[in-house]
């Protein structure tokens, strides 16, 4: 491998190359010495990473920069390290070419949005009081959400459809009962806070 200004070999460059080829990984790499990133920071090698088909510009760049965390802390603290950035335009674009990858990608969105609880707030009133219990239903691990301003009922509940939501709780003059709704039921009960995750237990 040839360096461009001194016409040797560069050290730096065989060893990330041999611990590569140690790795397996030596076939998914192309020496260029051509490539330059824009940041002054860097020490080392730099590298770009492509799509195989080098349809799309470059997915990710990065290099070594043993001196930026020393002076990023006023010399407080000095440590090698090694980093990329990515381009999520490009990377939505490769996702887009990859029908596998979208299909997983879509199905897993999805999944990590469906809601085991939607909070309905009848009453602004009651407000505080739901945003209470919202913080005690997710440390007990279930995933929850709230309208984050003042809505109608009905549309309330229209969202709780659409996120998937399994169960409705509606905060209003009740009051401090809550009413339950089995988003796959049509009956609705009130239940007491003291009884509520013994309640929701039984049903998530």
């Amino acid at each position: 491998f040839r360096v461009l200004d001194g016409g040797g070999e560069s050290e730096k460059l065989k060893d990330v190359v041999r611990q590569l080829e140690l790795r397996g990984l030596a076939e998914f790499v192309q020496i260029d010495l051509s490539i330059v990133r824009g940041l002054a920071y860097y020490t080392g090698v730099v590298f770009e990473v492509f799509d195989r088909g080098g349809k799309l510009r470059a997915i990710a760049g990065g290099g070594r920069y043993d001196n930026l965390v020393s002076q990023l802390s006023d010399g407080a603290v000095s440590m090698p390290a090694v980093g990329f950035a990515m381009g999520d335009v490009v990377l939505g674009e490769l996702i887009k070419e990859t029908q596998e990858v979208l299909s997983r990608l879509t199905k897993e969105a999805a999944s990590q949005r469906a809601l085991d609880i939607y909070l309905v707030i009848a009453k602004e009133e009651r407000r505080s009081d739901a945003l209470h219990q919202l913080q005690q239903l997710r440390d007990a691990g279930w995933r929850v959400d709230y309208p984050l301003s003042p809505t109608k009922v009905g549309k309330q509940f229209q969202t709780a459809e659409a996120l998937g939501a399994k169960v409705a709780l509606l905060f209003g003059d009740e009051w401090p009962q809550v009413r339950l709704k089995d988003m796959g039921e049509a009956e609705q009960e009130l239940i007491s806070r003291e009884q509520l995750v013994a309640r929701l237990t039984e049903l998530l």
